[in-house]
């Protein structure tokens, strides 16, 4: 394939986000001939996959962005201001997956797909940011039925799998899996309270007023995506690797049939046929949100919706990333 002459660096290139991250990039249509992979000390990964190639992993802590075009940050929050600040200091625009960056007044949340007049006026620092795999698949559904009139207040249920957390959280379920088992031990460094053959009602740290971060973080962000929207949100952690998946319930009175061919005019696959309904194993890979079992009852519309977390996350950011790099300054 054809490359471009634009240089990205990828920070968490050893994390599950990075490694997909660094999958989407040799697809994409301008394609980057130079990639520089990061990752923190404590990763013991030598070398990355880039297309055919093999690419050196440097210490993040001795980084130096001077020179390339933009980096993607796919590290958690505190190390991804860090270098977001080194990134900006010298030049190289910032595409965060993190979310830290969200407290400056002047970055954007975008999904190309759900907000893409946001990417008409970039930000003068160069610094754009990416929901979480809860906004960013609620948005991707919500944003056609908006647009079609079709949304009314919203309640979700979503099914938020270990890789949320990274490669460290597949690793756990899976090392959980085999000391259950096996009646050993299992470990509980990310999950404190187990996943394996379980769910967690509460997937995340809870505030004082009930919500848990991940909640209150996800209604904000589709509040930044989707100005209005009334919407509701509880996150469940699953005993899954990978795939998001959410039940939905919206108060409005629409045909199924139409609302169908709405979502697909706006970009959501939705198959047909019972066989065909969107599981999490069944989209893996597949970078835009699936919608299956489209209702309606006195409540108002309900539906199902399915996401590859981890490759749509990498789309978005790379999507993004292609828009920054491109556009004149």
């Amino acid at each position: 394939m054809a490359g471009s002459k634009f240089s990205i660096g990828v920070v968490g290139a050893t994390g599950a986000l990075g490694k997909e991250i660094l999958a989407v990039l040799d697809k994409s249509p301008w394609r980057p001939d130079t990639v520089k992979a990061y990752a923190s000390a404590k990763s013991t990964i030598p070398t990355v996959d880039y297309g055919d190639s093999h690419l050196p992993v440097d210490d993040l802590a001795d980084a130096d962005f001077e020179g390339l075009d933009a980096v993607i940050l796919a590290v958690p929050p505190d190390v991804a201001r860090a270098a977001a600040d080194r990134a900006v200091g010298c030049g190289t625009k910032v595409v965060d997956c993190s979310g830290a960056l969200l407290v400056d007044g002047d970055v954007p949340l975008v999904v190309p797909w759900v907000n893409p007049l946001v990417l008409k006026d970039l930000p003068l620092r160069g610094v754009l940011a990416i929901p979480h795999a809860t906004a960013t698949l609620l948005a991707s559904v919500l944003a056609p039925l908006a647009r079609a009139g079709l949304l009314g207040p919203v309640e979700a249920t979503v099914m938020l799998p270990a890789s949320t957390q990274g490669r460290d959280g597949v690793d756990e379920l899976s090392r959980q899996v085999i000391a259950l088992f096996n009646n050993g031990t299992a470990p509980r460094k990310v999950f404190e309270h187990g996943l394996a053959f379980d769910l967690l009602p509460a997937a995340d740290a809870v505030r004082p007023d009930g919500l848990t971060e991940g909640e209150a973080r996800a209604v904000d962000e589709i509040g930044r995506l989707l100005p209005g929207v009334d919407v509701s949100v509880t996150e469940v952690g699953v005993p899954l690797f990978s795939g998001i998946a959410a039940t939905i319930r919206i108060a409005v009175t629409a045909d199924p049939e139409h609302v169908a061919r709405v979502l697909a005019e706006g970009g959501v696959q939705v198959p047909t046929g019972a066989r065909a309904l969107p599981r999490p194993r069944r989209v893996d890979g597949h970078p835009f949100a699936h919608v299956g079992r489209i209702r309606a009852d006195a409540h108002g519309l309900r539906l199902w919706a399915v996401m590859d977390n981890l490759r749509g996350a990498a789309a978005v950011a790379v999507g993004t990333c292609g828009v920054l790099v491109r556009k004149p300054t």
